[in-house]
This record gives C-alpha cells, structure tokens and sequence, in this order.
C-alpha cells in the first residue's frame, strides 16, 4: 500500500523465486530478480520442459518450429527497463557485470539461508506422486508413478 500511496519508490530491493518440480522435474530456478536504479534482472536457468507449459495452438506452433531443442542459457540477465521482454540476454555484456556478481552474492545468501534443497544437488520427486519424464512434451503424455 505505501507504494501505491505514493509513500515509497519500491516494496523491496529484490524477489526471489524457485521451482524444483512442476509436472516434470525443472531445477530452472531459483532465480533472482532485482528491481532497483539500475532496473537489472537476473535470472538463472537450465533448459526448456515443454510439459510444463499448457497444451495448445501457440505451444503446438512453437514444438513444430523446433522449441523442444532449442537450448536454455544457464544464466541471463535482462535490463528490465529497456528490455521487459526479456529478449536481449546481457550476461556476456561487461557493463553489467557488477550487476551480475551482485545478484548471485544475493541468490546464493538466499539459498542458504532458506537451506534450499538444490545446494545439495538433484532433488528426488517426492513418494507417491506422478510425474513426466524430461523427454516428454506434454503434462498430458502418461506420467511415472514414483514409489
């Protein structure tokens, strides 16, 4: 409410995110966002998990042009206000790099602190859930049942 009163310029300095498991196995996250002067994001990921992303006309466009192989930077980091598409990845750019450092000091105090479950590597789904294998394209393909 303060920042819609007008009674602060932002909520707070930074945003963290993470997801292990949706309807396969994505360690895409965590991620950092960060939303100061300097209008910066960083994001770190890993490769496309089509399935999880919900069926219809614009995936089957985009699987039949070739989105299921097309790889995933591990890292990027996007100027927020001058690219909120996320189109123009700066990780290589070297008058972001300060940003950059910045933002995984951040990402890993945060990791640490919430003791995140990635830090110790692969993450087992958890028992008696059905999930979909990374080959698969679709949350609809049949699942794996684990234990």
């Amino acid at each position: 409410m303060a920042l819609l009163r007008g009674e602060a310029a932002q909520v707070r300095e930074e945003v963290f995110a993470g997801s292990t498991w949706h309807a396969a196995y994505e360690p895409s996250a965590p991620c950092a966002r960060r939303a100061t002067s300097t209008s910066a994001a960083g994001a770190i990921g890993a490769r496309l998990f089509s399935q999880n992303t919900d069926d219809g006309p614009s995936k089957d466009l985009l699987l039949a042009n070739g989105w299921a192989d097309r790889e995933i930077a591990k890292e990027q980091l996007y100027d927020l206000l001058f690219d909120p598409n996320e189109a123009n990845n700066l990780l290589a750019d070297p008058r972001y790099s300060d940003v950059l450092a910045d933002l995984r000091i951040r990402l890993q105090l945060w990791m640490d602190e919430t003791d995140d479950p990635l830090l110790a590597g692969h993450v087992d789904p958890p028992p008696g859930v059905e999930i979909n294998l990374p080959d698969q394209l679709s949350a609809s393909d049949p699942t794996t049942r684990i234990g």
